[in-house]
């Protein structure tokens, strides 16, 4: 379970509904909004006022109880103090990152008919005026921070720790983007003594799709040739085991858009997270800045404006009963067409994904196949120790060895081994 998880806190009201979040900041304290508890309470919040909450994500529906500590309505912060700390339940970390932006986060919050809570994920943005941080979804696709969010922790997972607390979120339907209070504005509460230091992060963390290009290792030549390609209106097929990095590879491309293609637009759409046929259009659509819309709308809008959509996870359009053969059959004449150009991620080549049917030219005709395979044995071990360099541990030579053996050298497995090793030797 992720130490966030432990510290998350669920904050009931006085008739029983669900007014915010809060979380764990020290044994026996947390923190949450000013809003928040005086929405708990119907009044202007004063100190020794009783709170009911949970730990949803620990104990969910065993509540306590706390009590207000401090509640300032200028800064929309309160501290409040557990009777009696849950034993299972952890603080988080509080962290201020010197640089922010663009560093992936997620936070947890209970938005209108989710009394159960759910996730949001996006991008960290710079101050605003009043220093307060802005957050945003990039994704277009899930759940954003919204009202419900308030007093939920910010989670860094660059830093791998909390960065703010959730304040506000912007009412335009159509902006996805909310403020949080950095942590260097939040009141500072008692920590319990200690002298142990905290402990470096394991370099050989990452899991899934890698959100910052500059933690890519040895992706350089294959970024180049796709960028050459696509900006040249070459539509390509990347193709590789699970877990090789393929979705890292399209997302760098996406985060590095604005230098290699700023006479369009660059879409990374993840098809895992898209419902069906309807919601494929409506995150195109959205990510060229148009209205939601259908078939004929994106229709429409591809052949008007340049843009480069890559999708990850591309097998997913096959799904009989959420895609239509109309879609590809779209796709395939429109980037075709200077206005549209395609990347698609797949574990297996597109001719076994969409093999031809009928009389219609086959989908996988369009594409330039490029692999992605596993690093050769030198590049493990240069990943290995540009890895380690700074962290203080020291891999043997015999432990490298093993470590390239058994990983065959795949990307993700490398990873996997490498951040148990560290473990335990630090």
């Amino acid at each position: 379970m992720l130490a966030l998880e432990k510290a998350i806190v669920r904050i009931y009201g006085a008739a029983g509904g669900i007014v915010g979040a809060g979380f764990l900041v020290a044994p026996d304290a947390l923190l949450t909004c000013h809003h928040v508890v005086a929405g708990a309470q119907r009044v202007a919040p004063s100190s020794g006022e009783e709170i009911q909450l949970d730990f949803p994500l620990l104990a969910p529906g065993r509540k306590h109880v706390a009590r207000v500590v401090r509640s300032d309505p200028e800064q929309d912060v309160a501290v409040l103090q557990l009777e009696s700390p849950p034993p299972d339940a952890e603080p988080v970390r509080l962290v201020a990152p010197q640089e922010p932006w663009d560093h992936p986060f997620r936070a947890f919050g209970f938005p209108e008919g989710h009394p159960d809570g759910v996730w949001a994920a996006g991008m960290l943005r710079g101050p605003n005026a009043r220093r307060w941080l802005q957050i945003e979804d990039t994704n277009q696709t899930g759940y954003f921070v919204q009202r419900g969010f308030s007093g939920g922790p910010v989670w860094d997972d660059e830093v791998h720790g909390v960065v703010g607390m959730v304040v506000a979120a912007d009412l335009t339907p159509s902006v996805r983007a909310a403020f949080c209070i950095p942590t260097n504005l939040l009141p500072s509460v008692p920590q319990p003594a200690t002298d142990d230091p905290l402990p470096a992060l394991n370099p050989f963390r990452d899991r899934g799709r890698i959100n910052d290009p500059a933690r890519l290792f040895d992706r350089r030549r294959i970024l180049r040739e796709l960028r050459d390609m696509l900006a040249q209106g070459n539509a390509v097929s990347l193709v590789g085991d699970s877990r090789i990095g393929k979705s890292s590879v399209l997302y760098a491309l996406y985060r590095t858009a604005a230098e290699w293609f700023p006479e369009g637009i660059v879409h990374y759409v993840d098809l895992q997270g898209v419902l069906d046929e309807e919601d494929f259009c409506e995150e195109v659509l959205t990510g060229m800045g148009r209205e939601p819309g259908d078939l004929r709308a994106l229709k429409r809008a591809l052949r008007t404006e340049r843009l480069v959509l890559l999708l990850d996870e591309v097998e997913k359009l096959t799904r009989r009963s959420a895609f239509t053969a109309d879609l590809h059959d779209l796709l395939r004449a429109l980037a075709q067409r200077p206005t549209l150009t395609l990347a698609v991620a797949s574990h297996r080549p597109l001719i076994e994904v969409f093999p031809p049917s009928g009389d219609l030219s086959p989908f996988h005709n369009i594409f330039a196949v490029k692999r992605l395979g596993p690093f050769t044995p030198a590049d493990a071990r240069a990943f290995l120790a540009h890895r380690l360099r700074g962290s203080g541990v020291v891999f043997t030579s015999e432990e490298i060895e093993r470590l390239v053996v058994e990983s065959g050298g795949h990307p993700g497995r490398l990873q996997e081994l490498a951040y148990d090793l560290f473990e335990e030797k630090r």
